[in-house]
């Protein structure tokens, strides 16, 4: 093994990126992800793919990618391969003589021109056949008496009546909603993290990486969602506050407390 993958996975785990997080993160699948720490890249796709997740990876973790793509090549299976390319022991393909491809040509021709021959004598010999049948104009309809006339309308009328009636029904619920209901509704999100200590956090939004890092005492952070807010997580549950839609969530944890995977939904402003 190379060390490639050991200083994949070293830089991710100093990170605390979890598997899933880092396929959220650099788009790369989990399972090719493990490959790619694991140098088992027999399952992925190609050399080629391989290259392309390995710069990718790295990018991602803050590595030198030429230096990982480096160590990769240096690799005894990727070296075999490249030996196996390069050897001369192989047997050309015979080609074909140059008089093959005018004579295929050639027949499809003459074949294309009897299959026009053949079809033009058939549609010549084909007789017609006689129109016997003299034409008939189609009855036009006739006009509604007015008691026909008339019936549609109270049809129409008594229908728009019973249609009415739930209408106003729903009409009378919606206005009965209020205005905090619709603003969680319609507002989706909005969460505000205010450090009173140093903290470290990782953020989601609607399943998406926000932010990370370490915020000092004082620093102010919004997060807005559609559905879903998460603090995948917080190093120092008691330095930080959260109001979530203006409403004040109770205290996360104590100082220094490690917590993980807090989320926030619309169904929580329910509960504040």
């Amino acid at each position: 093994m190379a060390g490639e993958g050991q200083m994949l996975r070293a830089a991710r785990e100093e990170k605390q990126w979890s598997l899933r997080f880092t396929e959220d993160t650099t788009k790369i699948r989990v399972r090719y992800i493990q490959a790619l720490e694991e140098e088992n890249y027999g399952i992925l796709p190609g050399t080629t793919y391989v290259k392309g997740y390995l710069r990718t990876y790295a990018k991602h973790l803050g590595l030198n990618p030429d230096e990982i793509i480096q160590l990769y090549n240096n690799s005894p299976e990727v070296k075999e391969t490249v030996k196996i390319l390069e050897t001369p022991d192989h047997i050309p393909l015979k080609k074909s003589p140059n008089w093959v491809r005018p004579l295929a040509a050639g027949i499809m021709a003459v074949l294309a021109i009897g299959i026009v021959v053949g079809v033009a004598e058939w549609s010549h010999n084909t007789p017609e056949k006689p129109s016997n049948s003299a034409y008939s104009p189609s009855v036009l309809p006739s006009a509604p008496s007015q008691a026909e006339a008339a019936s549609p309308k109270q049809n129409n009328t008594q229908s728009n009546s019973k249609n009415n009636t739930p209408n106003d029904q729903n009409n009378s619920q919606a206005s009965s909603t209020s205005p905090s209901d619709l603003a969680a509704t319609q507002d989706g999100l909005t969460a505000q993290l205010e450090f009173k200590q140093s903290c470290w956090v990782v953020v989601q939004a609607d399943g998406q990486p926000v932010f990370q890092g370490t915020f000092p005492a004082g620093t102010t952070k919004v997060v807005k969602g559609s559905n879903k807010i998460e603090l995948v997580t917080v190093g120092n549950a008691g330095g930080l506050n959260v109001t979530l839609n203006g409403k004040a969530l109770p205290s996360l944890g104590s100082s220094g407390q490690v917590i993980r995977n807090v989320i926030f939904t619309p169904e929580t402003l329910k509960t504040l």
